[in-house]
């Protein structure tokens, strides 16, 4: 669910989606001389209402998220906003959870920084949109939240795949797929790059060795989805986050898939978490991974992407 903790002269860049004001900076999505410009990427924050809230995994959550933010904050070149692609809260979506979210999130909301939310498995929609209060203004569908941030170079088109609160699979929707079809036959010439928690994950078969179907993790509707991106050829690419695991790969036909990595804790160890300085510009974009362990091998490593 696509919910935004913005400043009021950023409004216009909303569309289809609850804004709440929570500065008054001018801090608007222009196009910076070099031609380029730069967001800050999370995903799967996991925040519990507990400050101290450790994982299984041996993570404290909110202190990840606030080394984070003291990163984001720290950046030379201005942001356009940042944007946590689901899973902000630890496991099903209690109301403390949210306030300490965006409690860890004061800072950047302070500085005039626009933060956008979409939201996972482990949140609960309504519960998340009652933290925010009145304020967060009214959703463009009736059961799914999606909206567009409109930029310069790029259209960034916000889903809530959330389908039921802490199960694990996903789903778009077919009144979420007619919304992002109008929105990409609208603008058909400039990049689009859609962005939502669930991963894609082909249909489920018959397993070898037990004859029962496969587990789907992912979106429910993958097929219909991806159909959808391919068709319009300015979408150029799919970020989505939950499995924990930083990595992309390109499609046959051009279009881009990144699993952005998880804030809080990964599953395999050797797997980087932190956050991803993204670059666009006309022509592609640039990723870099900023990992919280610094010694990490791929820390820095920056991916470039040739827009189709």
């Amino acid at each position: 669910m696509p919910l935004h903790l913005d400043s009021v002269s950023r409004r216009r860049f909303l569309r289809g989606s609850a804004v709440l004001a929570l500065t008054t900076a001018a801090n608007g999505i222009s196009a910076p001389a070099t031609g380029t410009e730069t967001w800050a990427l999370l995903s799967d924050t996991h925040i519990d209402l507990d400050p101290a809230k450790i994982s299984r995994q041996g993570v404290n959550m909110a202190e990840n998220l606030r080394r984070v933010v003291a990163e984001v904050l720290a950046e030379k070149e201005p942001l356009s906003g940042v944007i946590l692609n689901g899973d902000c809260a630890f496991n099903n979506g209690q109301a403390g959870d949210y306030t300490l979210l965006l409690d860890l999130f004061d800072p950047l909301a302070k500085a005039g920084i626009p933060l956008h939310f979409t939201l996972g498995n482990h949140d609960d929609r309504e519960v998340f949109r009652d933290s925010l209060g009145k304020t967060a203004g009214s959703p463009a569908l009736a059961a799914k939240h999606c909206s567009l941030l409109e930029t310069p170079l790029a259209n960034l088109i916000l889903l809530d795949s959330l389908r039921h609160v802490n199960k694990v699979e996903g789903e778009i929707g077919a009144e979420q797929l007619a919304w992002l079809g109008e929105i990409l036959r609208a603008a058909p010439d400039k990049p689009a790059i859609v962005i939502a928690h669930h991963y894609p994950q082909a249909p489920p078969s018959e397993t070898a060795v037990e004859g029962k179907k496969s587990r789907v993790t992912g979106l429910v509707d993958t097929e219909p989805f991806l159909e959808l991106l391919r068709t319009h050829r300015s979408v150029k690419a799919y970020l989505y986050g939950h499995s924990h695991n930083w990595r992309s790969k390109d499609g046959a036909d051009g279009l881009h898939e990144v699993n952005l990595p998880p804030t809080a804790y990964v599953f395999d160890e050797t797997r980087p978490n932190g956050w991803v300085r993204a670059t666009l510009s006309a022509a592609g974009m640039a990723l870099e991974l900023r990992a919280l362990d610094p010694a990490h091998p791929e820390h820095g490593k920056v991916t470039e992407f040739k827009w189709r």
